[in-house]
């Protein structure tokens, strides 16, 4: 399916919607959502076609889980909607991040890192996924110290390839 800058999508695993602001290959796309940016697979996500924003569009007889009819609310639903990924990956953040060095790709991931947490703290967000990858290190150890700067709790996944931060 070919997207292209302004279309509505609807993220397949998570109850979310937004608007794609940048293609960033053919693969990876941006994707405004509640106020956030995020760098997701096209394999993620679904657009959303003119006139099919209704159950009715699939058939009459389409289930969907989301309906509300005989279903309580629960809180821990609630509260899992306030979980933001940040995706640290150098490609996802820069289309020319060959020519760059060390250095300034640690920076350009650090400034990103940066600029999601204070979004977060400014929102409704309850948890951040920071996803720095495993690598030598280097990336981790920085966002933990950014992490401390804020005094912040966090914990390292079990799999050391990203960080959960509880705000």
């Amino acid at each position: 399916m070919q997207f292209a800058i302004g279309d509505r999508v609807l993220f397949k695993k998570e109850k979310h919607e937004g608007k794609i602001i940048r293609i960033n290959s053919s693969d990876k796309v941006v994707v405004l959502s509640s106020g956030f940016e995020m760098n997701v697979s096209i394999k993620d996500l679904v657009k959303v076609e003119e006139g099919t924003n209704k159950a009715i569009s699939y058939g009459k007889h389409f289930f969907s889980k989301d309906s509300s009819v005989g279903r309580a609310r629960s809180y821990k639903k609630e509260k899992s909607q306030n979980i933001v990924k940040v995706d640290l990956h150098i490609e996802l953040l820069s289309k020319d991040y060959h020519a760059l060095e060390n250095f300034e790709i640690v920076q350009i991931q650090l400034n990103e890192c940066r600029s999601r947490i204070n979004k977060a703290l400014n929102s409704k967000v309850t948890k951040l996924e920071i996803i720095h990858g495993i690598g030598e290190g280097i990336l981790k150890n920085e966002v933990h110290a950014i992490l401390r700067d804020y005094n912040l709790r966090f914990y390292i996944t079990q799999d050391g390839g990203s960080t959960e931060v509880f705000l």
